[in-house]
């Protein structure tokens, strides 16, 4: 490297470190007007805009440098990276398909970026196409991890378990990976499976309002009703934005563990929330009538 292009970058890198970022762009403008075909120089000004906030800024120059070598797929790459980083998908997979598809990586991220637009069939693919190259081990587990997720959402829940052993054994100790499984099971009526999985889960992440939410439905199928109502409380608990749906849940753990008055309460809460709600206007309906009966077989 050029000793004058080495010395400037050094100086860049330690205004960067002392906080001293508008010399540090200073100087990396400087050197892409001096050396307006090396990369370094684009890439660190890109990641420093980004730093401080400045989005339109970094992708600027990085598509400043992309014009000027539009053939070079490591810009590509670090470009389209740049888009996932910024949740742009859509930009991300324009770029990538424009990298050769025998790249592992980016089958990768083209899996990644699919999953993220809901189109699952074909990040299944790309993520399967990652897997069998044998590349980045670490990475391998985590597109494990995505397929998961991916076979889930189509419905799938034996092929999404399929690979969720392949995946714990890098996320034996993520709380996310458990909950999938405890959703497959119960897709698929294996309710006890689903409890010791979601019990897995709670223990990782005791402070997740969703995963009380499902111990509750998947204890209301095991009629361990008590159990139910106890988590749909803490759900409701640790919830920042409780919905009709889940006092109507509550409600309905309430009334099937004989806490009537308790369960009309809530159902009117969520009719209050939502007046259409109407699994919780029959529900109310419903524990009316058990009230009543109650009140006649006593009289």
């Amino acid at each position: 490297m050029d000793r004058r292009l080495h010395h400037k970058l050094s100086t860049a890198k330690e205004y960067e470190e002392e906080g001293k970022f508008l010399h540090a762009i200073q100087i990396y403008h400087s050197l892409i007007s001096e050396y307006p075909d090396h990369i370094e120089a684009y890439v660190n000004l890109a990641d420093l805009y980004q730093l401080n906030g400045k989005k339109n800024s970094a992708e600027k120059v990085l598509k400043q440098i992309l014009a000027e070598q539009p053939d070079n797929s490591e810009i590509k790459l670090y470009l389209s990276q740049f888009f996932m980083q910024n949740k742009e998908w859509v930009k991300a997979l324009d770029l990538l398909s424009g990298i050769s598809s025998k790249d592992p990586f980016v089958s990768y991220l083209n899996g990644y970026c699919q999953f993220k637009l809901c189109n699952y069939e074909k990040a299944r693919l790309f993520f399967l196409s990652f897997i069998t190259s044998d590349e980045e081990p670490e990475l391998v587990y985590e597109a494990y991890y995505l397929l998961v997720k991916t076979e889930y959402e189509l419905n799938q829940f034996e092929n999404s378990l399929k690979y969720a052993k392949k995946a714990e054994v890098m996320y034996n100790n993520h709380w996310e990976l458990y909950l999938i499984i405890a959703k497959n099971y119960f897709c698929l009526g294996m309710f006890t499976h689903a409890c010791d999985s979601i019990s897995k889960a709670i223990k990782l992440k005791n402070e997740e309002s969703v995963l009380y939410e499902w111990a509750g439905k998947i204890n209301m199928k095991l009629d361990n009703f008590v159990k139910a109502r106890i988590y749909f409380q803490k759900h409701i608990e640790l919830k920042e934005k409780t919905t009709s749906g889940d006092y109507t849940f509550l409600a309905e753990a309430c009334m099937k563990s004989g806490k009537l008055n308790e369960a009309l309460d809530f159902y009117d809460t969520a009719i209050k929330m939502d007046p259409k709600n109407f699994s919780a206007l029959k529900g109310k309906e419903h524990t009316n009538k058990l009230l009543t009966n109650n009140l006649a077989s006593d009289a």
